[in-house]
């Protein structure tokens, strides 16, 4: 089967489709620095032949991937045959209200004893349906022609008595709960040498009893992790105050242990390579859609090992409208880093605000002696010229009206909570030098939108609890969103985390996290003014979700987020109608010698000529 695979002849590039959580997800360097392993995966593969399709999803386990209508079916339909799946999951399929129990069991076991319903939805148990969904994803890949390759996800950073321990490893032998003969038992254990509980185990059985690769990951992170040691591993590797979510640093040593893994094994190994002299990854910087005057941010990771000289320097330039900083501080279009031991890591913050329209071509260059890299840096430019203002703001000033919104333009607007519900007002939050303001506070709910516990050991969100904003663009024209902003802060508690992700209609496809926190400040409220990208067809629905947890071992009560002034900015175009640059507008309607004057208003191109108004296509509009 191995070899059959790294004889694979194509008649173009080989997608490699990754599915699993949030270790391997992609993140935007504008809201946080977590990353996911699989977003430096490519820069191991040789672009000409091979594209890595990343698909991972924060909060996943195994069940919630499959059955969401956004994520496994819509893998699939981006499939062709010679493709491959790299399939990781266990963090979320570990569970959060009961440890390694299959979910819908427990919830069955709710309803005959008249308990609580779990508002969690995620768990599987490794000897059952964990091992079923990860058959389903085999089966269903094959069907269609693409390799499956099983992936064992990555440690947590669980350090004790120099080694990473077992629940780190994902062998919940230590803790676990299960159902017998109706009755539920918790803090059950087994024997070290009892693998019934692992999930990589069980991970490692499938892929025997399917004949499918297996990448035994979580070995090799394990390994890493204590090469560096706790204290080393803990502030190099990982997000700050965060044992699972690795950095910029520890998810590309993680992609390039599993590209070498991969490699070892006879997967694409013509098209892997593990660079040992300066490299950029990723090769190439896409900033992709943007629009014309809006800053945005990317990374640029430049890595080199067995370097010589052993100590040195390397010089990074960049021209046109960029400019890049190695302290994300101090920007200019030219910045000096300095290596020692043979081995560079430096993160470069690449920062551009474009203006007009259109394809914009540009060039960071990577210098170290007689080393010399380009990397190119593309972007197509959207202009904001002639649109029409539309706005949606949700005030939140009392627990009554929460899901009340001003509109401003053609738009509609809308508020919904799930598993989440309004509980009061208080009136204990700061911000900057002002005290004693008002927010509502909002806390974890049932099916029926009551009161309930947060869960205990939640380290990331739940899909199926969140706050959503949601703006309609009207049957005849776009929008483009040109701001979010909020206020956001935990009331009763500093350890309240949340994510805002953006989703497209009742599904809620193309998910981006465009922000994120983690142990928010108790009573500290923070203003958040967010720039995506973001189009709302014609007709169609953009949500904004607020998702928050509580990174607490202990389910808790009493505990609290709150918002306030959440809008929605953006302009409304027809959707058939291209960008009008201003000088072509004025010159469509100046004639010969009369003078014309462009005036915006409201955010709309309008043209004065003679004490006639017309909009930017010259209709005559006053």
């Amino acid at each position: 089967m191995v070899g059959a695979m790294s004889l694979l002849t194509m008649n173009g590039a080989i997608k490699v489709h990754t599915i699993g959580d949030s270790t391997m997800a992609e993140y935007d360097e504008n809201t946080t620095d977590k990353r996911g392993w699989c977003m430096y995966l490519g820069s191991f593969l040789d672009p000409a032949f091979v594209t890595v399709n990343n698909r991972g999803k924060s909060g996943a386990d195994t069940r919630g991937f499959y059955t969401g209508a956004a994520y496994w079916a819509s893998v699939k339909s981006q499939m062709s045959a010679g493709d491959y799946l790299i399939i990781q999951f266990a963090h979320n399929d570990e569970g959060t209200v009961t440890y390694g129990m299959d979910n819908l069991e427990y919830a069955q076991y709710c309803t005959d004893n008249s308990l609580p319903a779990p508002t969690d939805a995620r768990g599987t148990n490794p000897q059952t349906t964990y091992r079923d969904y990860l058959r389903l994803f085999i089966d269903e890949a094959r069907a269609l022609g693409v390799n499956p390759i099983l992936v064992a996800p990555i440690c947590r950073a669980y350090f004790a008595n120099g080694d990473i321990k077992r629940n780190g490893r994902h062998d919940l032998g230590d803790k676990f709960s299960k159902i017998e003969n109706g009755v539920l038992y918790e803090n059950q254990s087994v024997p070290a040498d009892d693998h019934s509980m692992d999930y990589v185990e069980a991970m490692k059985i499938v892929a025997q009893e399917k004949n499918v690769p297996f990448i035994d990951l979580m070995q090799a992170t394990r390994d890493l992790y204590l090469s560096y040691g706790e204290t080393q591993c803990l502030n190099l590797l990982f997000c700050e105050g965060d044992k699972t979510h690795t950095n910029t640093m520890g998810a590309n040593l993680i992609a390039r242990q599993a590209a070498q893994l991969m490699k070892e094994a006879s997967i694409l190994a013509d098209h892997i390579s593990i660079p040992t002299s300066i490299s950029a990854n990723p090769t190439a910087l896409d900033f992709g859609e943007v629009y014309s005057g809006v800053q945005q941010n990317k990374e640029l990771l430049i890595t080199g090992f067995g370097l010589e000289p052993a100590a040195g320097s390397v010089t990074i330039t960049c021209d046109g409208d960029l400019t890049i900083s190695a302290d994300k501080t101090n920007y200019s279009q030219s910045a000096t880093v300095n290596y020692q031991g043979s081995t560079l890591f430096q993160k470069v913050f690449v920062r551009v605000s474009y203006t007009g329209q259109g394809a914009q071509n540009n060039t960071i260059t990577i210098t170290s002696g007689n080393t010399q890299l380009t990397v190119p840096v593309t972007a197509n430019i959207i202009s904001l010229d002639g649109g029409s203002a539309v706005s949606a703001l949700w005030p939140i000033a009392d627990k009554a009206t929460v899901t009340n919104a001003t509109v401003q333009g053609p738009v509609a607007a809308n508020c919904s909570l799930n598993h989440m519900m309004a509980a009061d007002t208080k009136s204990d939050f700061t911000q900057g030098d002002e005290t004693g303001i008002t927010l509502v506070r909002l806390h974890n709910a049932d099916d029926g939108g009551s009161k309930t516990a947060w869960p205990a050991n939640e380290i990331d969100e739940n899909a199926t609890r969140y706050i959503d904003f949601a703006l309609t663009a009207p049957s005849t024209m776009e929008v483009r969103v040109t701001k979010i902003s909020l206020d956001i802060a935990a009331h009763s508690t500093s350890t309240m985390c949340y994510h805002i992700n953006t989703g497209f209609g009742a599904d809620f496809t193309d998910v981006q996290t465009i922000a994120e926190k983690v142990n928010m400040t108790n009573l500290e409220i923070e203003h958040l003014e967010l720039t995506p990208t973001l189009t709302i067809p014609a007709g169609e629905t953009l949500h904004i979700r607020v998702l928050p947890w509580h990174n607490l071992g202990e389910a808790k009560s009493g505990k609290y987020i709150c918002m306030r002034n959440v809008q929605i900015e953006g302009l409304a175009f027809d959707p058939t109608q291209e960008p009008v640059d201003p000088q072509e507008a004025l010159d469509h309607v100046q004639g010969d010698h009369v003078q014309c004057t462009k005036v915006i208003e409201n955010g709309q191109l309008f043209i004065e000529k003679n004490g006639v108004i017309y909009n930017a296509q010259g209709v005559v509009v006053k």
